[in-house]
């Protein structure tokens, strides 16, 4: 079942062209269930964003030792963390609004030729000054600049396929559910570490009888994200751009005006401000928050498990775990895991504002419990501090991180619909940018509990947005969600349920 969709019809007895109809073409549907190979996509592409964007998190670890002699380029480092996510703001903003032009299966394909090309000129990195090894960072924050920009450009527009192909009693299931393939990405990046560390060791020493070969194993770590892109550019979205409605010729008449919906033009509208307070800012306070935790945590953890030799080499593949920064990477991840799979099972019960403050609520208290006893809990139970650490992972998933991705989907008419999403995510690649360049900085500086408050008052004021600015539409159709800024002379009619057309009810409008 697609759902309800929208179609503007000239009352005047000619259709209207949207955004990127040439005046001459005819778009035609056939009514049919949309292929479920869009939310596999969407899926996979979400998997591929979450694997690229958080490899780094380990990889700079092993990149540290072998040209830096340990953690002694801090600088370095947290440009490399932070350029991927600037690249991502680029291409959130660019990719929303050609997903609504060209349609989102080809959009979605360009994402993936960018992400494909930055992910394999990582993987090639040097140092730009053979004297200086740590100008590898240089190297490295221009190539994921780039791959950033095919990153950040799936965000709206698998968002919007896994909306628009899902019914309205369980499109906050399915969009979660797409989601979640994030947490296996994320989960994926210390297990494939820790296998390519094990095979080819660090630049100090080899295991399993092979010989070191310096720097393979994170050249592999890097270069593994081109893969999921390589299969989905071979792998085309069956999804067509709906210009709007299934079982309806539309001839764009040469004569007739069009409606174009720039993010200029949508931006300065005050319907939309309210909606975008709520999506976006939210989306920037968790960012903030969750990417600054996630790209280093291996700084929190190495002052958590007081970890590190003398010289400052972090060891990332011990026998135990206070020196195995991967287990410890994957302990965090198996505690978040679970709150994507929660999400799925309670988004379309409790709803998405509940889900998000019951989210942002928990990751404040916890963060402050951390914030204010982070040196008891160090002193006294280092596994126990990374339990609690984990669950704020847990409720970042089940809270958040799973709505923020839903809202923006749902929220603005089709017409902007990708667009507007790709602004929200791009806030809230804005805020991971701001987190991921002053976290490392604070807890080398003021200490980890330092971090761990500010985190905490930014999840108070994602709560606090939420609350007031966040509508819940679990079991609304999005068809009242379309045509806000309706084309002269037109009617907004929508399929209902059953297959009928109906006047959209002008009330019921965003």
């Amino acid at each position: 079942d697609m759902g309800p969709r929208a179609v503007a019809m000239s009352t005047h007895g000619s259709s209207q062209a949207l955004c990127s109809y040439p005046a001459d073409q005819v778009v035609e549907e056939a009514t049919r269930p949309p292929s479920k190979r869009n939310t596999y996509i969407a899926a996979f592409s979400n998997f591929s964003t979450a694997y690229n964007l958080v490899n780094i998190n380990i990889a700079h670890v092993v990149l540290e030792n072998q040209y830096c002699g340990g953690d002694n380029c801090k600088s370095e480092v947290t440009m490399a963390g932070t350029a991927c996510l600037a690249g991502a703001i680029v291409g959130q903003l660019t990719f929303g609004y050609v997903g609504d032009c060209i349609g989102r299966d080809r959009a979605m394909n360009l994402t993936m030729v960018c992400t494909i090309f930055g992910a394999l000129a990582s993987a090639f990195a040097f140092p730009l000054n053979p004297h200086d090894g740590s100008s590898i960072f240089w190297t490295l924050s221009i190539t994921r600049f780039l791959m950033g920009i095919g990153v950040g450009g799936v965000y709206p527009l698998a968002a919007t396929m896994a909306a628009e192909g899902a019914n309205n009693a369980n499109r906050g299931r399915t969009v979660s559910l797409v989601f979640s393939m994030q947490g296996v990405g994320t989960l994926l990046v210390p297990v494939m570490a820790a296998i390519f560390l094990l095979i080819f060791g660090t630049s100090q020493e080899g295991r399993l009888g092979f010989k070191p070969s310096e720097g393979m194993s994170w050249r592999l770590m890097l270069g593994l994200g081109a893969l999921p892109g390589i299969i989905l550019v071979f792998w085309r979205s069956a999804s067509k751009r709906r210009a709007p409605a299934p079982a309806i010729t539309v001839e764009a008449s040469p004569e007739a005006p069009r409606a174009r919906m720039t993010l200029a033009r949508a931006l300065s509208m005050r319907a939309y401000w309210s909606k975008l307070a709520g999506c976006a800012g939210c989306w920037f306070l968790l960012d903030v928050v969750f990417y600054g935790n996630t790209l280093f945590a291996p700084t929190v953890l190495k002052d958590v498990f007081n970890d590190g030799s003398p010289s400052g080499i972090t060891p990332v593949l011990g026998k135990k775990l206070r020196d195995n920064t991967c287990l410890q990477l994957i302990i965090l991840a198996l505690i978040g895991l679970p709150g994507y799979f929660l999400a799925v099972c309670y988004m379309d019960r409790l709803g998405r504002k509940n889900i998000q403050l019951i989210g942002f609520f928990a990751m404040a208290v916890l963060y402050l419990g951390l914030g204010l006893f982070s040196d008891e809990l160090e002193d006294s139970s280092a596994i126990l501090l990374l339990f609690v650490y984990g669950l704020t992972y847990f409720f970042s998933n089940f809270g958040p991180n799973s709505t923020t991705f839903i809202l923006p989907s749902e929220s603005f008419p089709e017409e902007v619909r990708t667009t507007l999403n790709g602004f929200c995510a791009a806030m809230g690649k804005t805020g991971a940018t701001l987190g991921s360049a002053t976290f490392k900085p604070i807890v080398n500086t003021y200490g980890n509990g330092a971090a761990f408050i500010c985190c905490s008052v930014c999840a108070l004021m994602g709560f606090a947005l939420t609350l007031a600015f966040i509508e819940d539409r679990r079991g609304q159709d999005m068809c009242g969600a379309t045509l806000s800024v309706p084309i002269p002379g037109s009617l907004a009619i929508c399929e209902d349920e059953a297959g009928g057309l109906r006047p959209v009810d002008e009330g019921n409008r965003v």
